[in-house]
C-alpha cells in the first residue's frame, strides 16, 4: 500500500487491532511478499506497483482491493475475478475536480492565459499580438466528450450554460433521459473528432482505447482543434500527438497524464508551446482528496463489518 501508515490507521476506531504495512521496496517481488497474508490490499494511486496476477495468486486471505483513485490500471482484475477477490475504486469521488480542470483546461488555451501572463511579466503588452496566436470564445463551439462516465457527464453538466453543441462518445450508450437532461448527443469516435472544436478524455485504460488518439484519429480533427486528456496517457499516442501539434493538425493540446510519469526532462511534448502541462493533479483538489479517503475508509470498514464493498469494478460479490 502507497498511503501512509498513519492516514490507514485512521480509517478504523482507535482500539482497532489494525496492523497496517507499507510497502519496502515497492517492486512486484516485494508487492507478492506483502499481500500474501493480508485482509485488506490498498493499491498505488501512482500506479507504479503491478498488482499483478502473480501477487492476487499469493494472496491466501485477501477480503478486498481497495484502489484510493477511479483509475485501476495496474490491477490485474481479470486475475483477482478469478480468486473472488473483489476490486474497489472510490466511484466518482473526484469527478467534480477533474470536470473542472477539464474546462479550466480548455478555456486557458483558448484565451492564450499561460502565453499572455508570461509576456505582460516579460514587460510586454501583446493585447493585438495574441489574436495571431488564436484568441477564442468558448460560446458557438462543439464539445466532444470520448468516456460518458462519471467524469464525462459531470464535464457535461457544467457545459450546460455555455452556448456549446456537446457531443459524447461512449461503448454503453447513456439512457434518451440523460441525454435529454445534459443536453448532448450520442457520436461514433470518427464523427465526434471531425465535428469536435474541443475533444476531451475521459475513458478508462482498456485494450481498446490504447491509443484511441493516434495519428490517423488526430488527422479527422480539425486544424484549429483543442485536445485534453484527463483520461490516462496511454489513451494518446504521445509520438503521434508531438507530429500534429508541430505541423499544425490540431491548434494545441492541454495534457494532465502521461505514459511515463513523471514526464522525463527533456521530453518532446514539454519543447512545444501550444501544449499546456501538469502533472496529474486534476482529481486532487483538496474537497476531492477527501473524498476520496472518505470512500476507501467507507469500502474497509464495510467489509470488516462483513459488508459487501462499494463501486467493485470486478463484478466480485463479497
Amino acid at each position: 500500500m502507497p498511503l501512509p501508515a498513519e492516514i490507514v490507521r485512521g480509517f478504523f476506531p482507535e482500539d482497532a487491532d489494525v496492523e497496517v504495512s507499507v510497502l519496502e521496496p515497492r517492486t512486484e517481488d516485494a508487492a507478492a511478499e506483502a499481500c500474501a497474508d493480508a485482509d485488506i490490499v490498498i493499491g498505488d494511486y501512482e500506479f507504479h506497483v503491478p498488482i499483478s496476477a502473480r501477487v492476487i495468486e499469493a494472496m491466501t486471505r485477501c477480503r478486498l482491493i481497495q484502489q484510493p483513485s477511479a483509475g485501476y490500471q495496474q490491477i490485474d482484475v481479470d486475475a483477482a475475478a478469478r480468486r473472488g477477490i473483489p476490486v474497489a475504486s472510490v466511484g466518482g469521488a473526484n469527478a467534480i475536480a477533474v470536470a473542472e480542470h477539464t474546462i479550466m483546461a480548455a478555456l486557458s488555451l483558448m484565451k492564450q492565459l499561460v502565453w499572455l501572463d508570461a509576456e505582460v511579466r516579460k514587460g510586454e503588452w501583446p493585447q493585438q499580438s495574441v489574436r495571431a496566436r488564436g484568441h477564442f470564445e468558448l460560446a458557438g463551439k462543439t464539445w466532444g466528450i470520448v468516456g460518458f462516465g462519471r467524469i464525462g457527464r459531470e464535464v457535461a453538466q457544467r457545459l450546460q450554460g455555455w452556448d456549446v453543441t456537446a457531443l459524447y462518445f461512449d461503448v454503453v450508450k447513456a439512457p434518451p433521459e440523460v441525454e435529454e437532461d445534459l443536453s448532448v448527443e450520442f457520436s461514433e469516435v470518427d464523427d465526434l473528432l471531425e465535428r469536435s472544436d474541443v475533444v476531451s478524455l475521459h475513458a478508462p485504460l482498456t485494450a481498446a482505447t490504447h491509443h484511441l488518439i493516434d495519428a490517423a484519429a488526430l488527422e479527422r480533427m480539425k486544424p484549429s482543434a483543442y485536445l485534453i486528456n484527463v483520461a490516462r496517457g496511454e489513451v494518446v499516442d504521445e509520438e503521434a500527438l508531438v507530429d500534429a501539434l508541430r505541423a499544425g493538425k490540431i491548434h494545441s493540446a492541454a495534457l494532465d497524464v502521461f505514459s511515463e510519469e513523471p514526464l522525463p526532462t527533456g521530453h518532446l511534448l514539454a519543447e512545444l508551446e501550444n501544449v499546456l502541462l501538469s502533472p496529474h493533479t486534476a482529481g486532487t483538489a483538496t474537497e476531492a482528496v477527501g473524498r476520496i479517503l472518505q470512500a476507501a475508509q467507507e469500502n474497509l470498514g464495510r467489509v470488516v463489518r462483513g459488508e459487501p464493498p462499494l463501486y467493485v469494478v470486478n463484478g466480485v460479490e463479497a
